[in-house]
């Protein structure tokens, strides 16, 4: 039990408590502070899973390897977006969240560079070494797959601080666990986690990308994600299963 929350918890508390001190001590914005965190205490962290994949006995240099699988994960991350989106705005999440007003001005009101960096690149490799590689991976010593998915997916979900973005990251953080359990790698969720984010980026910042949300083929285009998410599943199962036998 210690161990659990030792890497669980601790990484997630010491993540927000550099980003708190960055933000009051530096007078950044928040998504600057957020940004600059990560890439202060990613090192950190990624060591200390990087002990603990040799202590399970994984080679990490092998572990970088998709097995052709870059295609459909990045589909499958975007796809993912639009439904878990069409999701929160269906369920009328958003208009009943203030603070998910605030956390969204917060991350859409700065340089529209500085958002693809910060949350298309630098904040999900701290988030996927923290919930992927430090959580998920210490459940599922101890526990079935998908106890130890929906443990560290709800995690996931109540870090991010409000009801619409914890109900989103949910539902990612389901996906992220069950590819990272099946690719073996966590350049995998990595790269899941940075498509649906750009995409997410893009949708906010293009007029155009943004009103099929609020149209009448919004559905159909959920169906579509849908399809594609599923589709995509199936073939990086597949995959990664001919990778075993072949091995």
């Amino acid at each position: 039990m210690i161990s659990i929350i030792l890497h669980l918890i601790l990484p997630m508390f010491f993540y927000t408590a550099v980003t708190s001190a960055l933000f009051l001590c530096l007078n950044l914005g928040a998504l600057e502070a957020t940004a600059l965190s990560a890439l202060l205490v990613s090192p950190v962290l990624y060591y200390f899973y990087y002990t603990n994949q040799k202590r399970r006995g994984f080679i990490l240099a092998a572990g970088f390897s998709l097995h052709g699988c870059l295609a459909y994960i990045l589909i499958f991350g975007g796809a993912l977006c639009v439904l878990g989106n069409y999701v929160v705005e269906t369920l009328g999440l958003t208009e009943m969240s203030v603070s998910y007003k605030e956390a969204e001005r917060y991350l859409y009101s700065p340089p529209f560079p500085l958002q693809l960096l910060a949350s298309g690149f630098l904040i999900p490799f701290a988030e996927e070494v923290i919930f992927r590689g430090l959580g998920f991976a210490q459940l599922r010593e101890k526990l079935p797959f998908w106890l130890s998915a929906v443990l560290s997916a709800a995690l996931f979900g109540l870090y991010h601080g409000n009801l619409p973005q914890g109900v989103y990251a949910f539902l990612i953080g389901l996906a992220l666990a069950w590819l990272y359990e099946v690719s073996g790698t966590l350049l995998a969720p990595y790269l899941f986690h940075v498509s649906a984010n750009l995409l997410s980026l893009l949708v906010m910042n293009t007029e155009r990308l943004n009103s099929l949300f609020y149209t009448d083929q919004r559905l159909v285009l959920a169906a579509a994600s849908a399809a594609a998410s599923v589709i995509c599943a199936i073939r990086i199962y597949g995959k990664n299963n001919l990778k075993e036998d072949i091995v």
